[in-house]
This record gives structure tokens, sequence and C-alpha cells, in this order.
């Protein structure tokens, strides 16, 4: 392979799929449960499970699933979570996912696989998140967001924090959110709960994912970095940035997955488009296209302009490296860097003085406790709708 070729291949590569997280999702069809008996509807399920157990040695923060029906009373009993990857607690992975497939009496089952971009990492991973109200909603999520946004957006900038003191967020035990705790809160948590509270002001639950959606996009949150997936007890609700997340259909269930196998049956994986919402009933599939989008006159998706991802400098660099960028001033933007195995080493949200400035500086293995090796390192900026990637060269 020639030097260009590789670099053309870590492009394509780490554009199309660089968001940590490995989500998977089931439910059955009408007349059916997950209680599989037939041969060829196990080996499907098992090339996803495959799948999923092997992408767990690129996401090193734990690995949990739930599993429930509609007329279960204790959802909370149904829910395992790990501290440790799938491939490092593997008597637990094959027992648990293989018993989701042994019960008459559920329907629904979603898993995740982590990699912390904000929050506690050094806990059982918290998603799916569970919200218990007149049924039981979960909500799993690949990406990631500010958490100052999502708070203004949750508390009207700060006048109403009524919905949060009603639903405070979690800290795992370090501390009240509204203070030190608030480092351990989730960005994913609180997606779940704008979106609850835009179903509860609205009393419907596809009325409340487009507000929540479209609330998200204005603040200047990415769609690239929503995907995920949100169920009432009765049909799974997939959101898509673009091409994030997958559906398959086979003779009894539908599936989800963010990376299926590369080679399954009975049909080819589908892609959900950019800002795609589909729901997926026990009957039927429904799609909406461009979910929640903000929209201009001419009803076109506003996509912003004058977005770039300068080259960074000195390449290849040893101590420290200058990311320089053009970014709108009200878009939130986040700059990433990711090694070849697809694995998130640094995640930063620019500041207001930042996105003026026009760069920062990123200074690998100041942390003695997390050294990175010498090797390529692909930098992804997304803003707004954009995004943008180019490559690194660090040398120690």
């Amino acid at each position: 392979m020639t030097r260009l070729t590789y670099t053309l291949f870590l492009l394509f590569y780490f554009s199309s799929e660089l968001l940590g997280c490995r989500i998977w999702a089931v439910i059955s069809k009408s007349g059916y449960s997950l209680n599989l008996t037939n041969q060829q509807e196990l080996n499907f399920v098992n090339s996803q499970l495959d799948a999923l157990f092997d992408q767990s040695q690129y996401n090193q923060d734990g690995w949990a699933v739930i599993r429930y029906g509609i007329n279960q009373d204790n959802v909370n009993d149904s829910v395992f979570r790990s501290t440790l990857p799938a491939n490092q607690d593997s008597l637990n992975y094959w027992s648990v996912m293989n018993g989701v497939f042994n019960q008459p009496e559920q329907n629904i089952a979603i898993a995740h696989i982590r990699t912390a971009t904000s929050g506690a990492s050094a806990i059982p991973n918290p998603h799916p998140w569970v919200f218990e109200s007149d049924r039981t909603y979960s909500f799993v999520h690949n990406g990631g967001a500010s958490k100052e946004v999502l708070y203004d957006l949750i508390t009207n900038n700060g006048l109403d924090d009524s919905w949060l003191e009603q639903h405070p967020p979690q800290t795992f035990g370090n501390g009240d959110w509204r203070d030190a705790g608030w480092n351990s809160v989730v960005d994913s948590e609180l997606i779940m709960l704008l979106i609850m509270k835009q179903i509860y002001i609205s009393g419907d639950v596809l009325v409340g994912l487009e507000l929540a959606v479209s609330l998200m996009i204005e603040a200047g949150i990415s769609p690239y970095m929503l995907n995920w997936i949100f169920s009432d007890s009765e049909s799974l609700y997939i959101y898509g940035g673009n091409n994030g997340l997958k559906y398959n259909e086979s003779e009894s269930f539908f599936s989800v997955m963010s990376s299926p196998p590369a080679s399954s049956s009975p049909v080819n994986w589908v892609s959900i488009g950019a800002g795609e919402l589909v729901i997926i009933t026990k009957e039927e599939i429904i799609n909406h296209q461009e979910f929640g989008a903000v929209q201009n006159n001419d009803s076109d998706v506003i996509i912003p302009q004058n977005t770039e991802l300068y080259p960074a400098y000195p390449n290849p660099f040893n101590g420290q490296v200058v990311i320089p960028f053009k970014v709108l001033k009200n878009n939130e933007t986040m700059i990433s860097v990711f090694n070849i195995s697809g694995n998130s080493v640094y995640n930063k949200y620019l500041s207001s003085k930042e996105k003026e400035t026009g760069k920062i500086i990123w200074r690998p293995n100041t942390n003695k406790d997390y050294l990175l090796p010498s090797g390529v390192y692909i930098i992804k900026m997304v803003s707004g709708l954009n995004i943008k990637t180019s490559k690194i060269m660090f040398i120690k």
C-alpha cells in the first residue's frame, strides 16, 4: 500500500466511525418475543453479539444491557451493568446476552459498549439510561454534547431548574450535581432528561423527540454527535447523525447496530441518514427525514459555512502541536484526537475565546499515568453540521 493510499484509507476510515461508543438493540415483531428457537435467527443474533464483543476491546469503559417487555413491573431487575469491557468480562457477557433470547415475556433489548467522553468513567456503564413515569423509557447514546448547553436548554438558560430538581442527574456518589458532582454528570443523561421534559410538556413521544432535537440543533449541537436509540417500552426511536446507526430485519425481529458485522444475513443493513429518525414498531418501520432540522424559507437545511480545520503544526511533532481552525462563533465545536484503532485520546469543546483565537494546543503525555505511543493520530473537528479531519504524526 502506497503512502497516499494509506493516508486516504485512514481519512475514510476515521471520518466514517469515530464516535467512540457502540450501540445495539433488537425488538421482536408482533406475535413474537425474544424467545428465539429458529436456528437461522439464532445465528443472525450471534453474529451481532460476536461483533459487539469484538468491538469492546476499543471501548474500555464497560458494557450494559437492558431487556424488558411492556407489562414488566420492575425494569431495573433486567438491567446488567459492568465496569469492564465485554472482552474482559466474557463469562458475564455471554451469559447475560444469550439469556436475552430465551425470555418469552420480553420483546426489547438494548445494549451499549462505552467509551466515556464525559462524567465518571470508573463506574458500571450507566447506559442504558432509564426513566420511570407512566411507563419505562430507556435511552442509549453514541456521540457527545456540551453539558453546559444542555443545562441551558433544560433550565431555560438557568431561569427554571425545577425539572432537574425533580429529576436530578446522577453523580455516582461524587457530590451534588449543582456543585462538585457536575464533573461526574454524563452528557447522555442530560440529553434524555431534555427529551423527557419535552415529552412531558407536549404529551406525545414523537412531538417531544422532535422538540428536543430542534432545540439541540438550534443551540449549535451537531446532529452528527447525536446517534441514539430511545424506547417507550413499545417501539424503538432511532436517530442517526450520518450513517451512525444501521438497522436490519429478520423473520421475527428487527435489529439496530452502530457497527454491524461485515457480512450478515438475511439482508443488508440499512444506514440511517443524516438527521433521520427511524421508528421501529412491532409491525413496521417508519422513516422521518430531516427530523427536527432547522430550516430556512426555502425549506433547505441550514449548513453553516466558513468552517475550516487547517493543517496542524509542527507535523510530525514531539512535545506539543498547534491545531488551527476557523469556526462560526455560535456553533458548538468539539475537537477530538483518535488513534489508529479508533479510540478517542483527547476531547475538547471550544470556548468562545478559543473560537475567536482560532487555535488550540494539544500536549499529549502530560498525564504520566496515560502515556501515548508514537504513531499516526487523526484530528476530528465537529462544528455545527460540519465535520473536518486531518492527520498528524506523534514522535516521542
